[in-house]
């Protein structure tokens, strides 16, 4: 009977998280289908200017948040190029971010479906779970290359003469990628356990 239970509670378990990652990939459809079109904007149209107000400090993060500059804008507001290509370059790497874990929970949605189903051990299961790890390596490369391209779009545009960029992979997502593409062959393992038992019934 507690056996049952528990089963029984990590089915609800299931079902929260799958509709919480059901949302999440709504949401992240819903900052690209907005976001895309005004960063080509953005980077685009020569007529447009953004006022900072009274912001009088814009924090820049580099090397994934480790290192931070507190750069005025207060001189260089004056030049529209400036605020065009700071806001452009942000809107990039968040669309980058976006569209990696948008398609994350989209197979995670998936795998968390058939658990509530009871059903976890199966070979959808382990594609799943592969194209979810394939997606992190992937987007390691794609993450980098924005977050690169943003802070060089960002120093030029401030004319920080002292700083550099230096292009390196995400490590972190690598490292989750390769963990998950060894999850997959386990859940494929399991899956071919599953259907020989089920043979033998």
């Amino acid at each position: 009977m507690s056996t049952d239970f528990a089963v029984e509670r990590y089915r609800k378990l299931a079902k929260i998280l799958r509709v919480l990652s059901q949302v999440g990939y709504w949401g992240s459809a819903l900052v690209i289908l907005i976001f895309l079109p005004l960063a080509i904007y953005i980077s685009t149209a020569q007529n447009i200017a953004f006022g900072w107000g009274t912001m009088e400090y814009f924090n820049l993060g580099l090397t994934d948040g480790v290192i931070r500059y507190n750069l005025s804008l207060a001189e260089q507001s004056a030049d529209p190029g400036v605020s065009r290509t700071v806001v452009a370059g942000i809107l990039y790497s968040v669309i980058v971010y976006s569209a990696v874990y948008g398609l994350v929970l989209f197979f995670l949605s998936g795998v968390l479906k058939s658990v509530e189903k009871g059903m976890p051990f199966i070979r959808q299961n382990a594609r799943r779970l592969s194209s979810i790890g394939v997606v992190f390596i992937v987007g390691s490369v794609f993450a980098g290359v924005t977050q690169a391209a943003a802070a060089y779009a960002i120093i030029q545009a401030l004319d920080l003469a002292a700083l550099s960029v230096n292009y390196s992979v995400n490590s972190n997502m690598v490292l989750t990628g390769l963990l998950i593409l060894i999850l997959s062959g386990v859940f494929r393992y399991g899956a071919y356990l599953q259907e020989e038992y089920d043979a033998t019934l």
